[in-house]
């Protein structure tokens, strides 16, 4: 039997929101942004070849933190994200999408833990694998907003920094432990 009927646990549900706007050629960096008054939030742009992303994410009004960029408006999205702790399955049932609680932390997103299970050979070692990345966004998610104030001083050391992903998938762990 394979479960994939959605998230049906307790969540912590952020808001999102993102704008495809035309490319930025003159920016060659992804910035991020933090705000005093959107603890556990953050907003970005993200230049690419043929479009700008940008974006907010708040447990209140998203739109309030969005960056703005001075370019044509092609396409909006977004909508709410269940931050969660991924499930135990039951080993006899397989499950897949937001169902095992395999949701990133930070975009909501879970197309990248589907295809991590469903192309390992083992799907147990996979989803331990996916399971322990998401439990460890999810308790610093849980830190930095219950110390908001102090993770904004803190949050300086990264200023201007240049942070290297090895993966698709979002490792944002790693911005605080090495690997």
């Amino acid at each position: 039997m394979i479960d994939c009927s959605g998230w049906k646990g307790k969540a912590k549900w952020i808001r999102a929101i993102e704008e495809v706007k035309e490319p930025l050629p003159e920016m060659d960096k992804i910035k991020v942004f933090i705000d005093s008054k959107n603890p556990g939030g953050f907003s970005w742009i993200v230049p690419l070849p043929d479009k700008t992303l940008v974006g907010s994410l708040s447990y209140s009004n998203p739109k309030l933190f969005l960056p703005v960029v001075d370019k044509r408006l092609i396409e909006i999205h977004g909508g709410s994200i269940p931050r969660v702790k991924p499930i135990k399955p039951q080993s006899s049932i397989i499950v897949f999408g937001d169902r095992t609680g395999l949701i990133k932390t930070f975009t909501g997103g879970g197309i990248f833990g589907i295809a991590e299970l469903i192309s390992s050979n083992n799907y147990t070692k996979a989803f331990s694998e996916l399971s322990k990345e998401i439990r460890k966004q999810y308790y610093l998610t849980t830190l930095v907003e219950k110390s908001w104030r102090i993770w904004l001083s803190l949050a300086r050391i990264y200023k201007d920094k240049t942070i290297k992903a090895e993966k698709e998938f979002d490792f944002h762990s790693m911005l605080l432990f090495s690997h």
